[in-house]
């Protein structure tokens, strides 16, 4: 697990809405673990949560925990951010391939540390942690995977 540096000022970026399809979610950010739906009957993980398993079409699907490592599935670089994420451009928005597996389970997050030149496919990633501190929540984002 990585945690980054909390926002500790006025925090101007979304954050997830709490509702009753991704409470165990957020609560689960906020205890710095990453869940994501896994299919109970074939086994595959989902992102983004959806009511049905994709693979099969179950609505058995249970919030699982996974390890945040994946490598880079692709990514791009955003040169003119809008609005709060402006004055941060240039910066990398990455989807990240999960190593939990039989299904690939991409997830996408802004890509943080490393410099946007440096990024490539296959680069192995970790979810870090972001708790912000003003709106008691916590986020997440991509990190280079040492």
């Amino acid at each position: 697990m990585v945690v980054l540096e909390p926002e500790t000022g006025p925090y101007s970026k979304p954050l997830p809405d709490l509702n009753e399809r991704n409470a165990l979610f957020v609560e689960g950010l906020q205890r710095h673990e990453f869940l994501v739906p896994k299919c109970q009957d074939c086994g595959d993980y989902h992102w983004v949560p959806y009511p049905a398993c994709r693979t099969c079409l179950s609505d058995a699907l249970t919030w699982t925990p996974v390890s945040g490592k994946a490598h880079v599935y692709s990514y791009t670089v955003v040169h003119r951010g809008l609005g709060p994420f402006a004055e941060q451009a240039p910066y990398v928005v990455a989807i990240g391939e999960l190593v939990e597996q039989p299904r690939p389970c991409l997830v996408v997050a802004e890509l943080v540390g490393t410099p946007w030149q440096e990024v490539h496919i296959g680069q192995p990633l970790q979810i870090g942690f972001v708790d912000v501190l003003d709106a008691n929540a916590t986020t997440f984002r991509w990190v280079v995977r040492k």
